[in-house]
């Protein structure tokens, strides 16, 4: 294959920003039921978030007074929308539609690296958005991964942006940024880390092959720089609280020890890259849109120039395998994992801008037909990928149609009622009754099979009669003491896999 004659013509053009803010802000305004098209997002682990970061501006402490299991800045993130609208989820649609658009940017800009495309290819940006946006691991839209991933494409662009133009390193501002970009990644998840490191691995050895010890120390100390910065407001806030210890007990130890509790046989290094590549076998299998946009960018390989492809395909391998280490750490499928590495798809476009360019060489007097032709093939398919997007279902349906605000009715007839969600996690019903947890652990989570200290204080709280009502799943069979059911909703819920299924929940009230 003929190589490309690579050079940086990454710099937007006023009409390509502005197509490429429009395709991502109309894409998830679509798709995100965090969205004001949207009555609410039913989805329990974005709730739980926002259920603690509305206790945070209410003076109550993340792990010390409510207990979770993500990272700080997550809730911060989610206690800044709370502080704007304790109702809804707006802010955090907005800042969807700002990590869409910095990923769409960065991914086009990737492409304009490796490539000259025409003026009028960026129409296939909307249709990628658009099956990024809509791969069910999406969900209902405001998660970790949605929001991490295009930070991760910052960084692919730094790198690679430097290997194209440069010496394949990453100027001494470009090195802050990557810390700063690692001290958020890691204190909103430290598993998404694993890019990081490969990117570090990758300076690294390209240093010591180059013998330049002294430019490894100065992007070292940078990126470390970087990285405090991040991290010394996050821990003077839980010094300040008292709740150091807290936070290394829930977001470290608890889920270091408690949360992957799976066992393998056999020899542990094997058994475990043997568990990582079967998981990412089965996250293809489940979305087949994954692995095509993760085939398609590693088949984009073939389309760089030789000159700058070997420095690709070790970074490349290096960010994939790392990542996935990190991502893929348990023996079941967690289906939303893999969604952190769909930073690298942008590469996915180079075929096909590379097919468009030569479709209109071939065809140089009919070009604008052929672009024309393209571009409503693109947006046709665009439109398709919106209309199947599985949260459909709820969009411009009013909130009543939920099982949260029909509850919350009941609940609000209790002046400041002390409200449990037992044995289910919490999927808004604390935000639409206007309530706040009166407990540390105040839902379901997913160590409670192996971190006793929940079920034991949610049961003797119980016991004693301590709240007003306990919401719970439909097939929870047993009864509470000294508590009647008054309720019980069945609303029409489509998981992560796109099926519609009948979740119910049981309303309780104290005797």
């Amino acid at each position: 294959m003929q190589a490309q004659v690579l050079t940086d013509k990454s710099k937007l053009s006023k009409f390509e920003l502005a197509v490429l803010i429009i395709a991502s802000t109309v894409t998830i305004t679509l798709v995100s039921t965090c969205s004001p098209l949207y009555p609410f997002n039913p989805w329990d682990d974005v709730n739980c978030f926002y259920t603690l970061g509305r206790g945070i501006i209410h003076g109550l402490i993340p792990y010390k007074d409510l207990y979770e299991q993500k990272g700080p800045l997550l809730y911060f993130l989610y206690a800044f929308a709370a502080l704007i609208s304790e109702k809804s989820l707006f802010v955090i649609w907005i800042f969807e539609c700002i990590s869409a658009s910095v990923y769409s940017v960065y991914s086009w800009e990737i492409i304009k690296l490796f490539s000259n495309p025409s003026k009028f290819s960026i129409a296939i940006m909307p249709l990628f958005t658009g099956a990024v946006y809509t791969i069910k691991m999406f969900n209902f839209g405001g998660n970790a991964e949605e929001l991490c991933f295009p930070l991760l494409t910052i960084v692919l662009f730094i790198v690679l942006k430097s290997i194209v133009n440069s010496d394949g390193l990453p100027t001494k501002i470009e090195a802050v940024l990557c810390g700063l970009i690692s001290g958020v990644l890691f204190w909103v998840k430290y598993t998404f880390l694993g890019f990081m490191i490969g990117i570090c691995i990758y300076i690294l050895l390209l240093t010591i092959k180059r013998k330049s010890l002294l430019r490894l120390w100065s992007l070292v100390w940078r990126f470390l720089a970087g990285f405090i910065i991040i991290s010394i407001p996050v821990l003077l806030y839980f010094l300040f609280n008292g709740a150091l210890i807290n936070l290394w007990e829930a977001y470290f130890y608890n889920n270091i020890f408690y949360y992957h509790s799976d066992s393998s046989n056999g020899i542990p290094i094997i058994s475990n890259l043997i568990m990582i590549a079967y998981e990412l076998y089965v996250t293809i299998k489940a979305f087949p849109v994954f692995g095509v946009m993760l085939s398609l960018s590693l088949i984009a390989m073939l389309f760089i120039g030789k000159t700058q492809r070997k420095k690709t395909y070790i970074l490349f391998f290096l960010t994939l395998s790392i990542s996935a280490a990190f991502i893929f750490t348990r023996a079941v499928l967690i289906y939303y994992y893999g969604y952190l590495m769909c930073y690298c798809f942008g590469f996915a476009l180079l075929p096909i801008v590379n097919g468009w360019n030569k479709l209109e060489d071939l065809l140089k007097q009919n070009k604008s037909f052929i672009r024309s032709l393209l571009t409503i093939f693109f947006l046709v398919i665009y439109t398709l990928s919106i209309f199947l997007c599985k949260n459909m279902y709820l969009i411009f349906k009013p909130k009543t149609s939920l099982a949260q605000f029909r509850m919350a009715e009941t609940i609000n007839q209790t002046p400041d009622a002390k409200v449990l969600t037992y044995d289910v996690m919490d999927a808004g019903f604390y935000t639409a009754a206007g309530l706040l947890p009166c407990n540390r652990y105040y839902c379901f989570l997913n160590i409670e099979d192996t971190y006793p200290p929940i079920l034991e204080e949610q049961n003797r709280l119980i016991d004693s009669g301590y709240f007003d009502y306990i919401v719970t799943s439909c097939v929870f069979d047993e009864e509470f003491t000294n508590y009647e059911l008054v309720q019980e909703e069945n609303i029409p819920y489509v998981d992560f896999d796109g099926k519609e299924i009948l979740t119910g929940y049981k309303l309780y009230k104290k005797i």
